[in-house]
C-alpha cells in the first residue's frame, strides 16, 4: 500500500503541474491538450506497478478553469484548478472508492513557503521542434543539480505563473515536451495533440458521487 501511496504522490505532482494552464486573452482559450507519457526508471518496475502508470494524459482548458486526466488499468485521476478562486481538487476512482481531496489556495501557498522553493535557471536555446502541430522553443532548465532539456509553444498568451508549480517558472508558454522525476521515476510528457473547442462545464465541479475526504484521510486510507 506504501508503494501505491508513493505512486499517487508522483502522479498528483504531475497533475499539478499540468493543472497549471490558463489564458488571460479577451477571448479564453478553451479546448484540450494531450500527451503521450514516457518512463524512465532508476529501479525495475514490476508487471502490477508497470499496469498502474497511465499512458496518456488530457487536460482540458476552459478560460481559467482547468482539468487533468489520467487514466490506467487500475484507476483514474483528475485534478481541477479554478484559476479565479485559487485551489486545487482532486478526483480518484480506484479499488472501488470515488474519493475527492479540495486543497485550498492557502494551503498551498504555505506548502510552497515551507518548501523555499529557488526559481529556476533558465538558458533558452535557438532551436526549435515541432510538436503536435506547434513549432516549439528549447529551453534549458536547472534546478539545483537537475537539468531537464523543454520544449514549449508561447502561441498562447498565458500567465507566466503557469508553470511555477511545475517547477519551470519563467517559462512564457504551454509546456510541449518536459520531463519530470519523483521518487526516482522519470515522466516524460510529449503533446500529440493541442486542439480548440468547447469543455463541458461540468468537468470542473466535484460529482455527486465522490466522497470528500482531507489530505490527511486520504494519506490513512494508504498506510502513512
Amino acid at each position: 500500500m506504501k508503494t501505491t501511496f508513493k505512486l499517487l504522490l508522483v502522479l498528483v505532482a504531475v497533475s499539478l503541474s499540468l493543472s497549471s494552464f490558463s489564458q488571460k486573452k479577451a477571448k479564453p482559450f478553451r479546448g484540450t491538450v494531450t500527451y503521450d507519457i514516457t518512463y524512465d526508471s532508476e529501479e525495475e518496475l514490476d508487471e502490477m506497478t508497470k499496469a498502474q502508470l497511465p499512458t496518456n494524459i488530457i487536460t482540458y482548458i476552459s478560460g481559467n478553469k482547468v482539468r487533468t486526466d489520467q487514466v490506467s488499468a487500475f484507476y483514474s485521476m483528475a485534478s481541477i484548478s479554478d484559476f479565479d478562486k485559487g485551489g486545487v481538487i482532486i478526483l480518484m476512482d480506484a479499488m472501488g472508492m470515488k474519493i475527492a481531496m479540495k486543497q485550498e489556495k492557502e494551503d498551498i501557498d504555505k506548502a510552497l513557503s515551507e518548501a523555499d522553493m529557488k526559481d529556476p535557471e533558465i538558458k533558452f536555446i535557438d532551436e526549435t521542434k515541432m510538436i503536435a502541430g506547434y513549432k516549439c522553443k528549447k529551453a534549458e532548465v536547472t534546478n539545483g543539480e537537475d537539468v531537464v532539456e523543454i520544449y514549449y509553444t508561447d502561441e498562447f498568451n498565458v500567465p507566466e505563473k503557469i508553470n511555477e508549480l511545475n517547477g519551470f517558472k519563467g517559462i512564457k508558454g504551454i509546456l510541449m515536451e518536459y520531463s519530470m522525476t519523483q521518487q526516482g521515476l522519470t515522466m516524460t510528457m510529449t503533446a500529440k495533440e493541442l486542439k480548440a473547442g468547447k469543455v463541458k462545464g461540468g468537468l470542473f465541479v466535484i460529482p455527486d458521487d465522490y466522497e470528500l475526504k482531507t489530505p490527511e484521510e486520504l494519506g490513512g486510507m494508504f498506510g502513512q
